[in-house]
Parts: structure tokens; C-alpha cells; sequence
């Protein structure tokens, strides 16, 4: 296999560091920076520019102008014009609301951290992508038996999978995340029309010293707990005290059903 050409390297550079990698071409990505010291201390430098923005960037918002504009543009139309009403007002709306959302996605990227822990907002970036993607999971199976192994093939970490559907969180599936250049673990509960992602890391993993307690960060509940054999973060949609109950639930059936953290 030839070298991939110079612009191709700076377009994975890139895709690498917005998260906007699949979990595999992430693996090969690891791959070349480690047989390529220049192309590491690339991504070194840029990921440390990254991160003095986040935490130097002033917080934004957008000006007042653009709201007014878009309102304007999905006020009603005159009697003499109907070609605005009915489903294409609905999709200019539509237009502009994706427009407004992309835009507060880019705000959001450069806003202070707030004392966040870098690993959790990238999973929780992660948890919004996949979920405005309409793809939670890589495997979709509600069969321990059918994710736990899909997950061994492609993670360092045994995943820990606890049936949880007696308790109304039934598995729907699991992925892998890319935590600190490490694959890891993630599986995907359900509750109603709800989702939480639970990515599993190494016993001590400091992405977990929450101690269980429960933050807020860009509207996801986050909850971050440990036991003997692995450490966890879980990313949720659903409010805080259901995400609570499934913590709960989680930890009851994992001290139940214990497995070793490592292949």
C-alpha cells in the first residue's frame, strides 16, 4: 500500500482531531502516528492549540441581528403570495433551524470548558453526533452474546454487559469509542425513546472520578462511577433522575455478575 498523499494526511489530521473519525480508520489513524513520530507531534500540537482555545475563547452568542433575520424570514407571507404557506414554510423553517443548529454547534466548539473533563465532552460530542446520525451503535443487538465478542475483536477492554431490561433498560446495541488513542467499549442501553451510552475503561481510568455523582454538559446527563474491574462513563439523553435509576441498576447487576476488565 503506497503512502497516502501529503493533502489526504492533513484531511485525517483534521477529521482526527474533530472526533470525525469511524472507530476503524481511528485504529489505522493510531497506527500511522505511531510508525510516524512527525505526523504524532503534529497531532500533538494542534490538539494543545485546540484545547488553550476551549479554555481561552470567550463565551459567544449569536447577535441579535441573525435572530431577527431569521424570524423575519419565517413570518407569515402576504395573502398575494401562497407560495410560501403550507409544506414550504414548513421547509424553509426546517432550512434555517439546520442552519441555526450548525451554527451553535460551531459557538459551542470554541466556548471555555467550564471545568469539564476533556474525555467526558468528547463522549458526550460523540453521543450527539451518533444521535442526530440516527446510528447509536456500530452492532445492533439486544444479545449480550452477539456484542460482547463484536466489541472483543475491536477494544482492549472486556466489555462488562449487565441485563438491565427487567429494570426497563433493555441493551440495544454497543460501538466503540476512542478514549485517550484507545479503543474502548460502549454500550447502548435504551428507555423508551431515550438512549445512555456506557463506555467501559480501564480500572483507576481518571475519566471516571465522578464518584457516580451526575453533571451537565451541553444538555447530556453525565454520570462517571468505578468498580474493581472497570471504570465507566455513561452519556444520556434522558433526565437526571432516570439516569440515576440506571447508574443504580447498573452497578446492582454488575457487582452481581462480575467479569475480568481485560481479554
Amino acid at each position: 500500500m503506497t503512502d497516502p498523499a501529503p493533502d489526504d494526511r492533513i484531511l485525517r489530521l483534521n477529521a482526527a482531531l474533530d472526533g470525525e473519525l469511524d472507530p476503524m480508520a481511528s485504529l489505522e489513524f493510531e497506527r500511522d502516528m505511531r510508525a510516524d513520530p512527525a505526523l504524532a507531534a503534529e497531532y500533538r500540537r494542534l490538539a494543545a492549540l485546540r484545547d488553550a482555545i476551549r479554555r481561552s475563547a470567550p463565551r459567544e452568542a449569536a447577535p441579535p441581528a441573525l435572530a431577527r433575520r431569521i424570524a423575519a424570514l419565517v413570518e407569515p407571507a402576504p395573502a398575494r403570495r401562497p407560495f410560501w404557506t403550507g409544506q414550504r414554510t414548513l421547509a424553509l423553517a426546517a432550512s434555517i433551524a439546520a442552519v441555526a443548529f450548525a451554527a451553535g454547534v460551531g459557538l459551542m466548539a470554541l466556548r471555555a470548558p467550564g471545568g469539564s473533563d476533556p474525555v467526558a465532552e468528547r463522549l458526550v460530542a460523540d453521543f450527539a453526533r451518533a444521535e442526530i446520525a440516527g446510528q447509536p451503535f456500530d452492532v445492533a443487538s439486544s444479545d449480550r452474546h452477539t456484542v460482547k465478542p463484536w466489541l472483543a475483536d475491536r477494544t482492549t477492554v472486556s466489555a462488562n454487559i449487565v441485563d438491565l431490561a427487567p429494570e426497563g433498560f433493555p441493551l440495544a446495541g454497543g460501538r466503540v469509542a476512542i478514549v485517550d488513542r484507545i479503543p474502548a467499549p460502549t454500550l447502548v442501553y435504551r428507555h423508551n425513546e431515550h438512549l445512555v451510552a456506557v463506555t467501559e475503561l480501564p480500572p483507576g481510568a481518571n475519566e471516571a472520578r465522578g464518584g457516580g455523582a451526575i453533571e451537565t454538559i451541553d444538555g447530556y446527563h453525565v454520570a462517571r462511577w468505578s468498580d474493581p474491574a472497570l471504570a465507566y462513563v455513561a452519556v444520556s439523553d434522558m433526565d437526571e433522575k432516570t439516569l440515576g435509576d440506571f447508574v443504580e441498576a447498573f452497578k446492582h447487576q454488575g457487582s452481581q455478575a462480575a467479569e475480568p476488565s481485560r481479554r
